[in-house]
C-alpha cells in the first residue's frame, strides 16, 4: 500500500492544540485525583531523593567512588537507621505507658485537688463555685477509665492491629526506598528525557524555573530538618535545666512538631504543659510556687521559645524563599490533608510556593513581561505586582 494517500493528512490549527492540550491537562488532573493514594509512596520517594542527592554527591567526591556505590553506602546507612531505631525505642515507649497506666489512678487524684483548689491570681481569689468543675472531673474520669478498659479488653485485637500497621508501614517503607533509589540513580536521564519534550524556545525558562523550584524545595526541606534539630535541642536543654520529665520525649515532640505549619509549636506545649501541671513536684522551680503557676511559666518558656524562632531563626535558616503569609500556610494544609492527608499537611508551604512560582511566570507571559529575574527566589526578589507600585 502505497504512503501518498497519507500524505494530505490535515495539520491541526493553534486552536485545535491548545484544545487538545487543556483537555490532555484536565484528563491527567482528574486521573492524577482518583490515583493520589497510589501518589503518596512516589511523592515521599522524591522528597527522600531530593534530600539524600547532595550527600550522595558529596560521598561520591569525598571517597573517589562511582556515584552508583555512593548511593548503595547511604542507602545501607538508611536501612540500618530504620531498623535502629525502632529495636532502641520501642523498649522505652512501653516502658512509659505501663508507667502512665499504673499511675492514671494518681493522675485523677491529683486533677480533682487541683481542681478543687481556688485559683488566685495577684491576691485576687477567683469563685468557682459556679463552674462545673465536678462535672468535668467525673466525665474526665470516666471517659479516661472506660478508654484503658477497653484497650484491655480488646488486647488481642489492639496487637493484631499494631501488627497490620507494621506489615503496612515496612511495605511503604520498602516501596519508597526503591523508587527513590532509582529516583537518586536516574534523575539526570529523567530530567534530560522531559526536557526534550520542550521547544526549544522555552528550554532557557523551564531551565531557570525548574532552579527557583528547587531552591524553594532545598529551602524548605532542608531548612526544615536543621529547625527541627535546633528546637530539639533548645527544648531538650531547658527541660533538663528545669529538672522536667522525660526531656527526650519532649524534644522529640517539638522537634517533629516543626513539620506542622504554624499549629506544631503551639501543640508542642501541650504535653509540657501537662507535666508541669501533674508534676510539679519533680522540678526544683515547682517548689515555689503551685502547679497553675509553673503550668504557666513553662508556657511562657515555650512562647519564648517559638518568638525566637519565628523573628531569629525561621529568617535566617530558611530565609523568604517561601514568601508565604501564615494564614495563606494554614489554609493550604487544611486543603493538602482533605487531599493527602498527612503528607498533604506536611508539604503544603512548598507547594503553594511552587504554585506561586508557576502563577507569577504565566502572569508575566500573558503581561507581556520578562518573567527573570522577577522570578528570583531570595530575599531581594520581586513580584510584577510590587513592581508596579
Amino acid at each position: 500500500m502505497s504512503l501518498s494517500r497519507y500524505s494530505n493528512s490535515p495539520i491541526w490549527s493553534d486552536s485545535s492544540k491548545r484544545l487538545v492540550v487543556l483537555v490532555l491537562l484536565l484528563l491527567i488532573s482528574l486521573l492524577l485525583y482518583r490515583v493520589r493514594l497510589l501518589l503518596l509512596p512516589f511523592v515521599m520517594a522524591m522528597v527522600l531523593a531530593y534530600l539524600i542527592d547532595p550527600g550522595v554527591n558529596a560521598l561520591s567526591k569525598r571517597l573517589r567512588v562511582p556515584r552508583l556505590v555512593a548511593i548503595i553506602l547511604v542507602y545501607l546507612l538508611i536501612i540500618a537507621v530504620l531498623i535502629l531505631i525502632p529495636v532502641r525505642a520501642i523498649p522505652p515507649i512501653v516502658v512509659q505507658v505501663n508507667a502512665f497506666l499504673n499511675n492514671v489512678p494518681r493522675y485523677l487524684q491529683e486533677l480533682g485537688d487541683f481542681l478543687q483548689q481556688p485559683i488566685i491570681v495577684a491576691n485576687f481569689e477567683i469563685p468557682i463555685d459556679d463552674l462545673p468543675l465536678e462535672q468535668l472531673y467525673a466525665g474526665i474520669s470516666s471517659n479516661l477509665i472506660n478508654i484503658i478498659q477497653t484497650l484491655g479488653g480488646r488486647s488481642l485485637s489492639l496487637l493484631g492491629s499494631i501488627a497490620s500497621a507494621t506489615i503496612s508501614t515496612v511495605g511503604w517503607t520498602v516501596m519508597v526506598l526503591f523508587l527513590s533509589f532509582y529516583l537518586v540513580k536516574d534523575h539526570e536521564l529523567m530530567f534530560q528525557a522531559i526536557m526534550d519534550l520542550v521547544p526549544e524556545s522555552y528550554k532557557g525558562d523551564i531551565y531557570l524555573l525548574s532552579e527557583q523550584v528547587s531552591i524553594t524545595w532545598n529551602a524548605f526541606l532542608r531548612g526544615q530538618l536543621v529547625l527541627c534539630l535546633v528546637m530539639a535541642t533548645i527544648v531538650f536543654v531547658l527541660a533538663l535545666l528545669l529538672n522536667l520529665p522525660n526531656p527526650l520525649t519532649l524534644a522529640l515532640i517539638a522537634g517533629f512538631a516543626e513539620f506542622l505549619p504554624t499549629v506544631g509549636p503551639v501543640l508542642a506545649a501541650v504535653p509540657a504543659a501537662l507535666i508541669a501541671l501533674f508534676q510539679s513536684d519533680v522540678s526544683w522551680i515547682g517548689h515555689f510556687m503551685t502547679p497553675f503557676w509553673f503550668m504557666v511559666v513553662i508556657l511562657s518558656v515555650y512562647g519564648i521559645i517559638f518568638q525566637l524562632e519565628n523573628y531569629y531563626l525561621v529568617p535566617r535558616i530558611m530565609g523568604h524563599h517561601l514568601r508565604l503569609h501564615p494564614l495563606v500556610v494554614i489554609l493550604g494544609a487544611v486543603a493538602g490533608a482533605s487531599v493527602a492527608g498527612l503528607l498533604g499537611i506536611l508539604l503544603a508551604a512548598p507547594v503553594l510556593a511552587t504554585v506561586r512560582l508557576i502563577f507569577l511566570y504565566i502572569y508575566c507571559k500573558l503581561t507581556d513581561r520578562p518573567p527573570f529575574p522577577l522570578l528570583v527566589v531570595g530575599e531581594t526578589a520581586v513580584s510584577p505586582t510590587d513592581e508596579e507600585e
